[in-house]
């Protein structure tokens, strides 16, 4: 009985809602403009976890996993291609309170993709990277909304002999965020 006492109380201390926040949200993206290839459009839906616990002064760590759909329009074949990622992103808000809060953010995760070609471009392998940066604000009081550009990049890395990539770099992104 001592032990499920101290059980009890090790859950609730780590995982009241005194101990910290945690926000989830989903964002929704589409491509505004493709480079390579240069015919690329899309879109991606992300779900986001963001604990206040990895928060430090005005720098903030969150994940976020989904998928991407893309596709081209300058090729009869390997028009389409689907892509699971999951990712940490990092984020600086340049204001801590307000109506709007402008930051910018960096991530750099794991991705698979469920072909190695998109159009006439070769990815190599299954298996890339997906590198984002991006500019945009949070909005309200309770900061739930937000809007945002980043650019965004899948490659392997070099880790096949193949590693044409792709790259889009301007992404819209509108999110929301649940208490």
């Amino acid at each position: 009985m001592q032990s499920l006492k101290r059980y009890c109380c090790i859950f609730f201390l780590f995982f009241s809602p005194a101990a910290f926040c945690t926000h989830y949200g989903t964002n929704i993206s589409y491509v505004l403009k493709g480079k390579e290839p240069s015919s690329l459009h899309g879109y991606q839906f992300m779900l986001n976890y963001d604990p206040e616990r990895f928060q430090w002064r005005k720098f903030n760590i969150y994940f976020d996993g989904g998928i991407s759909h893309f596709w081209v329009t300058d090729t009869p074949y390997h028009t389409n291609i689907t892509i699971y990622s999951a990712a940490p992103i990092i984020r600086y808000t340049f204001r801590k309170r307000g109506p709007i809060l402008p930051y910018i953010e960096l991530s750099i995760g794991i991705a698979y993709m469920n072909q190695t070609y998109l159009g006439d471009r070769n990815l190599g392998v299954h298996f890339s990277f997906q590198d984002r940066m991006g500019i945009g604000a949070l909005f309200g009081e309770t900061e739930r909304l937000s809007m945002g550009i980043h650019a965004l990049h899948y490659s392997n890395a070099h880790i096949s002999s193949h590693n044409s990539g792709i790259t889009a770099p301007i992404v819209f992104d509108l999110g929301y965020r649940f208490a």
